[in-house]
């Protein structure tokens, strides 16, 4: 994201979470301004990386991985597992407030770059509708509705 995309991101999340009671510590609003400035798969070996440059004395793992936690339960990212990592939901970095709600996790196929660890979320409503009826008729309820697939991106196909 550009820098003026990041802040216009960053003061919705922050007035969506004031909406609606939510405490954003210190700790957290840095980590999401990390994550803000990031693109492809966020690592939090990464974000604790970056936070440690920050901070006058060391920052313990779980302290980042808490915060990443609490941004993907408040739907600024996806917790990929496939990736071991966690992704900027799509719905951040574009102005939707006609269906997107804070906390609700949205179906999505994320595509990810082998090469360059980009990445890609697609919403895809129709299939997953189609996914989800399937399921139904089957008894199997999903956990997350997030399916990751792996491959080498446009950019990349056309630099080998």
């Amino acid at each position: 994201m550009n820098p003026n995309q990041t802040h216009t991101a960053k003061s919705k999340i922050m007035a969506q979470c004031r909406h609606n009671g939510t405490t954003i510590t210190a700790l957290r609003e840095q980590v999401l301004d990390i994550v803000l400035h990031m693109s492809g798969v966020i690592k939090a070996y990464h974000v604790l990386a970056q936070m440690q440059q920050h901070s006058p004395s060391p920052v313990a793992p779980p302290t980042a991985y808490r915060a990443l936690d609490f941004w993907a339960e408040h739907g600024v990212l996806h917790k990929i597992p496939a990736v071991n990592g966690y992704i900027l939901c799509s719905h951040v970095q574009h102005d939707c407030t006609e269906h997107c709600h804070e906390g609700e996790h949205h179906s999505a196929f994320v595509l990810v770059c082998t090469e360059c660890g980009a990445v890609d979320e697609q919403g895809m409503s129709t299939e997953w509708a189609a996914l989800r009826q399937r399921l139904a008729g089957s008894g199997f309820a999903l956990n997350e509705e997030h399916i990751v697939l792996t491959g080498v991106c446009q950019q990349c196909q056309q630099t080998q």
